[in-house]
């Protein structure tokens, strides 16, 4: 009797974006070399190794080089990702993205603008006070936030 033939297809699945091995390996690459120069920066030595004395020469540029080889493999994944499936006419897509856009950008400035407005005060809001400056960096995170839900909107 003869075999049926497989309705399996037999094309492997495209590894493209952060399933590229290359992406990958080199954002391995950049999160060891980000630990390891906390470890040589601070007063800690690598646990089990001791001092790195090639990263201690270079000191905080250490953090510079990381970012540097994050950066990379965020363009090793972009540039390897697999290209998405045609859409269907009249279809719209992300239409969240505007809500989530304006939400985000509210939120940010409502945070900046009650941390400048209690901040020589002595009102007390549970750990929003005890985060002291970081509020102006966490409200900026949402104003970027907002930046980024506007690139998803078509």
């Amino acid at each position: 009797m003869a075999k049926k033939p497989s309705s399996r297809s037999t094309s492997p699945t495209p590894r493209g974006g952060w399933r590229h091995p290359a992406a990958l390996l080199v954002l391995a690459v950049a999160v060891v070399w980000a630990v390891a120069t906390f470890f040589a920066t601070t007063e800690r030595d690598f646990p089990g190794v001791g001092a790195i004395p090639g990263l201690i020469d270079l000191g905080r540029w250490n953090y510079a080089i990381a970012a540097v080889i994050g950066f990379v493999a965020l363009n090793i994944a972009d540039r390897t990702r697999p290209e998405p499936p045609p859409r269907e006419p009249g279809t719209v897509g992300n239409r969240w993205a505007a809500p989530a856009m304006l939400t985000s950008a509210v939120i940010g400035l409502i945070w900046i603008v009650v941390f400048y407005t209690i901040q020589q005060t002595d009102v007390v809001i549970p750990l929003y006070s005890d985060l002291g400056n970081w509020n102006i960096i966490i409200g900026m995170g949402f104003i970027c936030a907002a930046f980024g839900f506007a690139m998803k909107w078509e």
